[in-house]
């Protein structure tokens, strides 16, 4: 890897003397820096706030930038002489202090805005966000959701952001039953999501109902659906990446009442030691009710709750020192002495994460940021009639990273890194001394990349990037997989339009064994090595995208991918070999996606509109031919069009309302062609006579057509919401209606086939029916 770097670096004229210049400083000669802070009055960081640099006296805009997470700013190569610094950010008073630019040394200011009020209606400041990724980022397919925004939109009881993102373009639902979601053309195994960094599996309660995130305790949600740079390895269809909020000023409490559950959170101060300053945590916890709300109607002894929790505090250097953790469990218990459940079972499962980073300014642009964490998922069956029972999943990731960002040195932006990932699985199938499934291991993941972003003037921007991930198992063969990636971005105008093309290479080492075609289920993983390869996926897209006038934007994208190493279930395995319950094929997908917004307003519109061509290539056994034929099919997550029409808006008195239409496409299902009765037969002297069933007790065998030639009939719905906050001198209360699936569409989600009727029929189950549910938030 520092070979293809050091090459690497020097086709790009900058090379290890770069490095040393960059460590060392402005020096001699060069043109001056001037950088620093933005603060509110609590001394607290302000991120995305405006910064630009005018020249004097005529006011031309030398350069222009939006703070980072730690409220720094940079500008290097600024000629030397007065300039005018102005800092810009909604609520507070505008900032301008003239600055004197020399060399040798960088010139430093800490700003502290006032606050104004702003008599405005609510305006969102992803604008600025979104305006900045366009202007940085070449490559990535990024789109952001605040928490305002995610509670704005109609929801099951309460806001979710995996539900929430299914209103992105390239993003599919297979089912209103579950919040697990896939994005072009990738299954739901494939999206790496994290939570404050750190990876989180099967995010979701009730089988996939909801998600696990708490919607008080979250900033905002990105969305990487292609295009994403070195980075991020791991995973190669998307990285939701889900940011923790911890408390603002003094003490708040959020407290939430829906169908769903009860929830409170938390945020406060905490007392500074160590030379620590402005530290604060918020901590919420949530715990459902259907086991004690469905009590008087029948006996369902349900209960899921979690807790989750996030802190930071500042060192005196203006570094961050982040702390997140989680845990959450359900808990389905059937095994109770009074419990009129025919087969009494105990089933849980549930997540636990925690994770600490601390990102430190090395000045001069620079930035060092180390994280660490542990995280794993697990469920369990046990019965207690049946001590020999025994199924369960495990897995464990241990993970330890470090990023530097080298800033910029001219047109040239450098950032780096190095991980180390420790895997470990157990799955176990057992009942009446019978091993029908298991297997364990425990594998290594090391990981380093390098990026760089060149701005060689106004009109292009180019990153380009390797990754090398080296895998290595506890038993198969271990992996090197190295990862190139490149992308070009060429701006016209005045810079509100460009153009973009991104190619690259990624790979994932772990798989989940659920069958997606079941509208709820838990993922059980398996790592890469003698049971399953690992993935390869090479990627291409490309498309416009443009920022237009009155707050409008608008992007269209066209991609295609490959998959090599994905696996599917074998129903064909042989129960005494224990590395046959999965086959390895192929996949491609190609498709475009059409995105408008507006972020303007009282009323926001977004429109998704997304095309797609998915299918999977794997051997068939089943068939008992040797060698096993090729099968190509479309997987059930083959959504050929969705759209998605969102409006959101903010009226006065404290009312908002919320809006969403879907329609999509029939998704693949295979379809039973007919039923025949199984005749049984015994052996005679002649050799053998068949035996007409009795045709009460007669076995019925169905005869299936090509796998997921058939498709279900087109899915719409529309969800509304409404809310209105009251205000009182004690805080503020929030009741709120969603009503899902207002025309009471039955969209199927399978079909039953009773062919020992005469003649046969086919009936169906319907998804999410005129479904109206209500809650109410309190925050003081």
């Amino acid at each position: 890897v520092m070979r293809v770097t050091r090459k690497w670096c020097r086709s790009l004229g900058f090379g290890l003397a770069g490095f040393a210049t960059l460590l060392a400083g402005p020096a001699a000669g060069q043109d001056g820096v001037v950088e620093g802070r933005v603060l509110d009055p609590a001394g607290r960081p302000i991120q995305d706030a405006a910064v630009s640099l005018l020249s004097l006296p005529d006011s031309v805009r030398i350069g222009g930038l939006a703070t980072d997470r730690l409220g720094r700013f940079h500008f290097g190569s600024i000629p030397r002489g007065s300039v005018l610094l102005r800092v810009d950010v909604l609520g507070y008073v505008p900032f301008t202090q003239r600055v004197t630019v020399g060399p040798l040394i960088a010139t430093s200011i800490e700003v502290r805005l006032e606050p104004v009020v702003v008599p405005l209606p609510g305006v969102g400041v992803e604008v600025t966000r979104a305006r900045e990724r366009f202007s940085e980022q070449a490559g990535a397919t990024a789109r952001d959701l605040v928490r305002e925004e995610l509670k704005r939109l109609p929801g099951l009881g309460e806001a979710d952001v995996l539900r929430a993102i299914e209103i992105l373009p390239g993003v599919v639902s297979t089912s209103d039953y579950t919040s697990a979601f896939n994005v072009r053309g990738g299954s739901a195994d494939q999206n790496l999501i994290l939570l404050d960094g750190i990876p989180i599996y099967n995010p979701f309660h009730l089988g996939g109902l909801f998600s696990v995130f708490n919607a008080d305790v979250i900033a905002r949600a990105e969305l990487l659906a292609g295009g994403f740079p070195a980075e991020y390895g791991g995973r190669v269809a998307s990285v939701l990446s889900v940011e923790s909020d911890a408390a603002g000023v003094g003490t708040d409490v959020n407290a939430g009442l829906s169908l769903l559950a009860t929830r409170v959170a938390v945020g406060t101060d905490l007392p500074n030691i160590a030379g620590l300053s402005n530290t604060r945590m918020r901590a919420s916890l949530r715990r459902s009710y259907f086991d004690v709300l469905l009590e008087p109607v029948f006996d369902f002894p349900y209960h899921l709750t979690d807790l989750q929790l996030h802190a930071e505090t500042w060192t005196g250097s203006g570094g961050r020192l982040t702390v997140s953790a989680y845990t959450g469990r359900d808990v389905l218990d059937f095994a109770q002495a009074d419990s009129t459940f025919p087969l009494r079972l105990r089933w849980q499962w549930g997540n636990d994460l925690a994770g600490i980073g601390w990102t430190h300014p090395l000045g001069g642009g620079r930035t060092l940021e180390v994280r660490g964490g542990y995280t794993r998922f697990g469920t369990s069956i046990r019965f207690p009639d049946f001590d020999d029972t025994d199924v369960r999943g495990r897995i464990h990731q241990w993970l330890a990273r470090a990023d530097v960002d080298l800033g910029r040195a001219g047109p040239l932006d450098l950032r780096g890194g190095m991980e180390v990932n420790r895997f470990r699985y157990a799955n176990l199938a057992v009942s009446g001394g019978t091993e029908f499934g298991s297997g364990r291991d425990i594998a290594w993941l090391l990981g380093s990349y390098a990026q760089a972003r060149w701005r060689p003037d106004e009109a292009w921007l180019i990153e380009a990037g390797i990754r090398a991930d080296h895998w290595a198992p506890g038993a198969g063969a271990s992996a090197t997989v190295t990862s190139p990636r490149l992308a070009a971005k060429r701006f016209f105008g005045d810079g509100d339009v460009a153009v973009k093309l991104a190619v690259g290479r990624f790979a994932q080492f772990l798989h989940s064994l659920r069958d997606e075609e079941l509208p709820l289920g838990i993922d059980i993983w398996i790592l890469a090595g003698e049971r399953a390869p690992h993935v390869v996926s090479d990627q291409v897209q490309g498309g416009v995208e443009a920022f237009l006038p009155r707050g409008w934007f608008v992007s269209l994208e066209a991609y295609r991918r490959t998959f090599d190493g994905v696996v599917t279930n074998n129903f064909a395995d042989d129960p005494n070999d224990n590395l046959d319950d999965v086959i390895a094929g192929t996949g491609l997908s190609y498709g475009a996606d059409l995105f408008l917004r507006r972020d303007a307003g009282r009323v926001r519109p977004t429109l998704a509109v997304s095309w797609l061509r998915a299918t999977r290539d794997f051997e068939d056994p089943t068939l008992g031919l040797v060698p096993a034929p090729l099968v190509r099919y479309p997987p059930v997550f083959d959504r050929r069009l969705d759209v998605e029409l969102v409006v959101q808006a903010e009226l006065a008195n404290g009312y908002e309302l919320g809006a969403r239409w879907n329609l999509g496409t029939g998704l693949p299902f295979t379809r039973p062609l007919a039923g025949y009765r199984l005749y049984t037969y015994e052996l005679t002297d002649g050799g053998r006579r068949s035996i007409e069933p009795d045709p009460d007790d007669a076995l019925l065998a169905i005869e299936l057509g090509s796998r997921n030639a058939e498709r279900y009939p087109t899915y719409h719905r529309l969800d509304v919401s409404a809310r209105r906050t009251f205000r009182r001198s004690w805080g503020s209360f929030t009741p709120y209606l969603d009503i899902l699936n207002v025309y009471n569409r039955k969209n199927p989600l399978f079909y039953f086939y009773e062919f020992d009727a005469a003649p046969p029929r086919r009936s169906g189950v319907s998804m999410f029916p005129l479904l109206p549910t209500f809650g109410v938030e309190v925050r003081f």
